[in-house]
């Protein structure tokens, strides 16, 4: 490389710059947060129990209607904040982001949400969700699946030194 940067670096996977490259989506969509969502795996969980917060990162599964499942030991304290707290922040982002400078003009590759996570009893436990957990081979119980709603989804922009969020209609 000649030491430039392209518009797409800091996009993951080929699809990603494909569709930044080709297509040159709107970050403050609901396609663009859909896709980023699908590309990572880690969701950057923030708990609190009312006078001590938390954060946890926690592999996902995310679902067409843009909800975050994930499963925990019930001991962790997460999952012991979840239960007397279900308000949550969460995050999830790419792994690479671009540069940020004084004059830069960029959206992060990532979002912030406000949501709640609640508990998904295993009667509700769709086959989908099932199937992850099974071969996720989990044998010592106890383990819960919650599910993560997002309420609010925000992006953040940089221009000319200033940051900007931005809320994502997901209507």
């Amino acid at each position: 490389m000649d030491g430039k940067r392209t518009d797409f670096e800091g996009l993951r996977g080929l699809g990603a710059i494909e569709d930044f490259a080709v297509q040159r989506p709107n970050f403050a969509s609901k396609a663009w947060v859909g896709a980023l969502l699908e590309r990572n795996r880690v969701v950057v969980l923030a708990t609190t129990n009312g006078t001590k917060p938390w954060v946890a990162p926690l592999e996902y599964v995310v679902d067409a209607d843009f909800n975050l499942y994930f499963f925990s030991p019930t001991e962790s304290r997460h999952v012991q904040q979840l239960e007397t707290n279900a308000s949550v922040a969460a995050t999830v982002m790419d792994h690479t982001q671009p540069i940020i400078t004084p004059t830069a003009s960029v959206f992060l590759n990532g979002v912030q949400m406000e949501c709640t996570a609640t508990r998904v009893p295993p009667e509700q436990l769709t086959d989908a969700l099932k199937t992850t957990v099974e071969k996720a081979d989990i044998s010592i119980p106890p383990y819960a699946v919650f599910k993560i709603v997002p309420h609010r989804v925000y992006v953040s922009r940089f221009h000319n030194g200033i940051h900007t969020r931005i809320e994502v209609d997901m209507a």
